[in-house]
C-alpha cells in the first residue's frame, strides 16, 4: 500500500539526499523536485540547526515531514530546537514506550503544536514525490505503547526510492537481529548506499545483512572521538571493498 504524501505541482530539481555532520547522532535530510523536506532524525543537540541552515535557504523554513527512528537522545535531541524554527507538518514515529522524560517532553510538545503523527508499518510505503517514495521495511507490527527490550530494534528502516531505482538504505540504530528479521521477511534490499547500523557499533553490519544489501558505498554517521569508540574496527574490516564516507569529515552530500 501506497500512502500519498501531499505533492506540489513544479518539479525542476534532483531528488538530494544529506546526512547531516551533527556529530555522535543520526540526522539525514530527503529534499525532493517538488521541493520537500523529510528529515529522519535529528542528532542530540541544537548542532543539527546549523547543518539545516547550510542546506535549506534562509526562506525555506518547512519540514514536510519529519521521521524519528527511534527514542535515543542521539537521535531525537535536536528535535526541540527543530520545532522552534520550523514549521513541521508532519511527524513519523513508530509511538514505543519510553521512560525518557525528554522523550515524553518531546511527544508533548508534538501535541501541544497540534502535529499530525503517523505509525509506519511496512506494508505503507510512503510517496514523497511524483516518481520517488519511502519503502519501509521495519516495523512488521505495531509498537505504539509498547515497549522493547533493545530500543535499536525497533528503529524505522526504510530504502529511498526514485523509479524502480534504490538510492539509500536508512537504517537507524538496527543492530544484528533486526537485521536478520528483514533479511527473512524476503523484502527486497539491495541498494547501493547503505547507512550503517548503531553509527558503525560491532553490534550491527552483519555480513548477511551486507550480502543481502550489496551496498557499494558505506556511510557510517559517529562523532569525533567518541565516547562509544564508534565506528568499531570489526565493523571496518568488513566493508574494506566499498567506498567508506563519515559524517565526522563533514556532511555528505549526494544528488540522484
Amino acid at each position: 500500500m501506497l500512502v500519498l504524501f501531499q505533492m506540489s505541482a513544479i518539479a525542476n530539481n534532483n531528488l538530494r539526499t544529506s546526512v547531516l555532520s551533527v556529530g555522535q547522532g543520526d540526522a539525514i535530510l530527503i529534499q525532493t523536485p517538488e521541493y520537500k523536506n523529510i528529515l529522519i532524525d535529528a542528532g542530540e543537540n541544537g548542532q543539527v540547526i546549523e547543518e539545516l541552515g547550510k542546506q535549506l535557504s534562509f526562506f525555506d523554513q518547512t519540514i514536510d515531514l519529519f521521521i524519528l527512528t527511534h527514542p535515543h537522545l542521539d537521535h531525537f535531541g535536536g528535535l526541540f530546537e527543530i520545532l522552534n524554527k520550523y514549521d513541521v507538518k508532519q511527524v513519523m514515529m513508530t509511538g514505543v514506550a519510553s521512560e525518557n522524560p525528554l522523550y515524553q517532553e518531546l511527544i508533548n510538545e508534538i501535541k501541544e503544536l497540534n502535529i499530525p503523527i503517523i505509525f509506519p508499518l511496512n506494508t505503507k510505503d510512503i510517496q514523497i514525490g511524483t516518481n520517488s517514495y519511502l519503502d519501509i521495511l521495519h516495523p512488521n507490527q505495531s509498537f505504539v505503547g509498547q515497549e522493547a527490550n533493545n530500543l535499536n530494534n525497533s528503529s524505522i528502516v526504510l530504502r529511498l526510492i526514485e523509479g524502480n531505482n534504490c538510492h539509500i538504505l536508512l537504517t537507524g540504530d538496527a543492530e544484528q537481529e533486526l537485521e536478520r528479521e528483514i533479511i527473512l521477511s524476503g523484502q527486497d534490499l539491495n541498494c547501493p548506499i547503505l547507512k550503517l547500523g548503531h553509527h558503525g557499533s560491532r553490534t550491527a553490519t552483519s555480513d548477511e545483512f551486507l550480502n543481502a544489501i550489496k551496498p557499494e558505498t558505506a556511510i557510517i554517521s559517529a562523532g569525533l572521538d567518541n565516547k562509544f569508540g564508534h565506528p568499531h574496527q570489526e565493523t571496518m574490516d568488513k566493508i574494506t571493498n566499498l567506498e567508506v564516507l563519515e559524517t565526522m569529515n563533514g556532511t555528505i552530500r549526494f544528488s540522484f
